[in-house]
């Protein structure tokens, strides 16, 4: 039986998030068009930003401007058409390319980013960017030299990305021990870690090619099956998943210079909220004990704490109401903002990325619709 993404969050969580599991299978590709880019560079004033959100129920990618208020303005021609669920979303560190797996179509769908307007235009690339069957979610190593994604038939596929295209080019597909989910890089660029339906994370060392080598002795097994998020501190070597199901609890790794991993932290099972599916730091505001906010899909909240370089947490998590569903979230540049995607509502909503117990019922700012059913959320700076 295949593990649609879907399936993932409904083990405690099933309602809403069937709706996209009907929509028709639609025609791939994007048509081509010249890409140009002219004129001087904003120099963003801080909170400026864009944000992008993949809607697998809409087929398409909704973009928003936030000019430092925490207020979203729909960018020109938003919601952008892209057939085939989009689910997965990743921008590269400069800021000027965004990728968008394509589930349906097995596909990742690369676009530039006006640096003005936010404004998305289809990359004209001579291939199109073929990955293994149902690809999910999209990391980029740091130097924004390759990209990979995670293929709900079990497996990884790598890419090399062209620096002044932005076009992919194939370099391989690995397997996986089961249903790959969420995948992440470490802050040095060596390691690509994928949590799995099995219950694992399986690490990869990424050769001088981008070619992936599975380390055997260096992943984790939780004992379940159901791994949901994973994610690298991106200031140091610190590695946060996150278990779904009826376990619910939130583990931490030290990374190891050899790629392994060392289990610090595995809070007691039931201790954090239903569905606890996507993790965000917050580095801008804090490089050494980041904010760590984890988008609880089924509870319609988030849960915030933090974690330091040692693998540790803080002894309390605070919990923030969202809107339903949520299911990815992200920081823009500056730490000002939190953004979240909330698949059931449809929305965005837009919050205080500060959360302290003393603001957690007034930290949200804004609530913006998108279009249908989104997975993922990239906010990026200006280029």
């Amino acid at each position: 039986m295949k593990d649609f993404p879907h399936l993932l969050r409904a083990i405690n969580f099933s309602g809403f998030l069937l709706i996209s599991c009907c929509l028709l299978v639609l025609m791939a590709g994007c048509s081509p068009s010249s890409v140009t880019r002219g004129g001087p560079t904003p120099t963003p004033t801080p909170g400026n930003a864009f944000v992008f959100t993949a809607n697998a129920g809409g087929n398409s990618i909704s973009a928003f401007a936030n000019d430092g208020t925490g207020a979203l303005t729909a960018v020109a021609g938003s919601p952008f058409s892209v057939p085939g669920q989009p689910f997965g979303l990743a921008a590269t560190p400069n800021n000027l390319f965004l990728y968008a797996t394509s589930f349906q179509n097995n596909q990742v769908n690369s676009f530039a980013i006006s640096p003005t307007s936010g404004v998305l235009t289809p990359l004209a690339c001579p291939t199109v960017a073929t990955t293994d069957v149902q690809p999910l979610k999209i990391a980029i190593n740091p130097a924004g030299t390759l990209l990979f994604t995670a293929n709900q038939v079990g497996s990884v596929t790598g890419f090399s990305i062209n620096a002044t295209t932005g076009c992919l080019t194939f370099i391989s597909t690995t397997p996986t021990d089961a249903t790959a989910r969420g995948i992440t890089i470490n802050q040095s660029g060596q390691f690509v870690y994928v949590v799995t339906a099995g219950g694992g994370i399986n690490t990869f060392q990424i050769g001088a090619s981008g070619t992936l080598t599975r380390l055997a002795a260096a992943g984790f097994d939780s004992g379940t099956t159901t791994m949901l998020a994973v994610k690298a501190v991106p200031t140091f070597e610190v590695l946060v998943a996150t278990d779904g199901g009826s376990t619910n609890n939130l583990r931490t790794f030290i990374i190891n210079t050899d790629g392994s991993l060392t289990p610090i932290i595995a809070t007691p099972a039931g201790s954090s909220p239903p569905n606890p599916s996507a993790i965000a730091f917050n580095t801008p505001l804090n490089a050494t004990t980041p904010l760590v906010y984890i988008a609880n899909t089924a509870s319609n909240n988030l849960t915030v704490n933090t974690v330091n370089n040692a693998g540790t947490t803080g002894t309390a998590s605070l919990t923030v109401p969202v809107g339903t569903g949520p299911i990815d979230l992200a920081v823009d540049p500056s730490g000002k903002f939190l953004y979240v995607a909330n698949n059931g509502s449809s929305t965005v909503s837009v919050l205080n990325a500060n959360i302290t117990a003393a603001n957690t019922t007034t930290a949200l700012i804004s609530t913006s619709p998108t279009g249908g059913g989104p997975e993922s959320i990239v906010v990026v700076g200006h280029p």
